[in-house]
This record gives C-alpha cells, sequence and structure tokens, in this order.
C-alpha cells in the first residue's frame, strides 16, 4: 500500500480513519463468506484470505496502532508484493510460466534486501514501489489474458477473473499515481492528500472485486452436483411378479 500513513493521520482526519475502517470492512467479508458457504479449500483460496486478513492488519498497524513509524509502511508493501506474487504463480497455469516468475521474485526480492541493506529503507521508496506495483500490474494483465484464451469456461463465474481484475485496478492505479507523484517533486501537502485518498479508494474496489471471487468461488461444483441424476433406491418391497405357466 504506497500511503504516507503519518501524513494522512495528521492531515487527512476523520475521512482517512473512514476509508480506512470501510476497506478493513471489506478485507473482512471475503474470509467470511468463504467460510459462512463452506467452499472446499484450495491454495488460490487460502492465499486470499490470507491477504484480506493481511490487509486488516496493515491498515490497523499503519493507521490506528502505530501510525508515525516510517520503516512499517516499507515492510508491510514488501510482503504484500511477495503474497500477491505467490497468488498470482498459483493463477499461472504454464509450467514455463510459473519458473519464470519465481526467477523473477528471487532476483527482484535479492536486489530489493540488497538496497536496503546498504541504503537503509527509506532509500528509493517511489522507485520501488512503482516497480513493485508495475510488476503486479502485468502480472494481472497476463492473467486476464490467460483467462480469456480458455474458450471452455464462463469468465464472469471464475474467482481469478475477479481477483486478477481487482488486482489490476489497485495496482494500476498505485503506478499511475506514484508516476505522477514521482514527475512532480514539489507537490502539495493537498495534492499529497487527494494522492492517498485515491490509492485508498481503489483499494476499496479491490476488496469489492475479492468479494465477489468469494461469492462465486465453488458455485461451478455446486452446479455440477445438480446436473447429476439422482436415482431413486429400489423399493423395499418389491412388487410380486405375476407368472404364467405354460400348459404343455
Amino acid at each position: 500500500m504506497a500511503l504516507n500513513s503519518l501524513t494522512m493521520v495528521e492531515t487527512g482526519g476523520s475521512i482517512f480513519i473512514a476509508l480506512s475502517l470501510v476497506v478493513m470492512l471489506l478485507s473482512l467479508l471475503p474470509v467470511c463468506i468463504l467460510f459462512v458457504r463452506k467452499v472446499a479449500a484450495s491454495a488460490v483460496l487460502n492465499v486470499l484470505k490470507a491477504l484480506c486478513l493481511f490487509v486488516i492488519c496493515q491498515y490497523l498497524a499503519l493507521f490506528f496502532i502505530q501510525p508515525g513509524v516510517p520503516n512499517l509502511p516499507i515492510a508491510f508493501k514488501l510482503v504484500e508484493f511477495t503474497l500477491v506474487y505467490y497468488l498470482f504463480n498459483l493463477l499461472m497455469t504454464s509450467a514455463q510460466g510459473k519458473d519464470i516468475m519465481k526467477m523473477v521474485l528471487v532476483s527482484f526480492l535479492s536486489v530489493t534486501i540488497t538496497i536496503y541493506a546498504l541504503k537503509g529503507l527509506t532509500a528509493y521508496t517511489d522507485v520501488l514501489t512503482i516497480i513493485q506495483a508495475g510488476i503486479l500490474t502485468v502480472l494481472a494483465i497476463v492473467i486476464l489474458l490467460q483467462l480469456i484464451n480458455i474458450r471452455y469456461i464462463v469468465i464472469a463465474s471464475e474467482p481469478a477473473f475477479w481477483i486478477a481484475g481487482g488486482l489490476l485496478c489497485y495496482n494500476g492505479m498505485v503506478v499511475l499515481m506514484e508516476a505522477i507523484a514521482g514527475s512532480h517533486s514539489n507537490l502539495s501537502q493537498q495534492i499529497q492528500q487527494e494522492k492517498s485518498i485515491i490509492i485508498t479508494l481503489a483499494d476499496l474496489l479491490r476488496m469489492v472485486f475479492f468479494i465477489v471471487a468469494a461469492s462465486v468461488a465453488g458455485k461451478k461444483n455446486d452446479n455440477n452436483k445438480n446436473d447429476v441424476d439422482i436415482q431413486p433406491p429400489p423399493p423395499l418391497f418389491p412388487k410380486p411378479v405375476n407368472r404364467r405357466t405354460i400348459k404343455y
């Protein structure tokens, strides 16, 4: 989450608290929906639930518990990037694509940790944020194209479609906002605040997509069960069969 939490708490006041509470509430809904509907557990849905719970902890820590710690948002962003990247790795169907994604993740994390170790956690924050969001945006587009090429599925009934769509909306907006802020070094406090509001609203939209994904998850299996013809059990006392005797 590419947000300056300290600035938001100091200048945003009630609007940021209200938006944070709404995002936290929406983040809890996919977990509750999957639990209430008793959807069969899968790796994708488990990571989705972990991501939603992580977002709750992220907002809780950055805006309510420790809003003034400068290094905390950087650590949260790196963990969130790893979670979302792993989620995309699960959605990738190509074995070659999975191998490439693993190499990219290892390389990126190695470079990022090296930069943090040598230059400090606040070094190149904006650049790394754009790179992280840019990588996730490209992966979301790849997953959506992958689903489009599969002709025998209904895209709207696939949780992967809504998950990738929500992540595309959020990370695409982060790339756009950070690029605009990066091209203007002397942005006023009001513009910084408006940028933070837009990114928070994009996060809210991401959670709406996740709610739809949790709602459509498992419906395909339910429909397949309903399509199976259930044969009635044989009668307990069968009717007697009239036998004819043949006379010779």
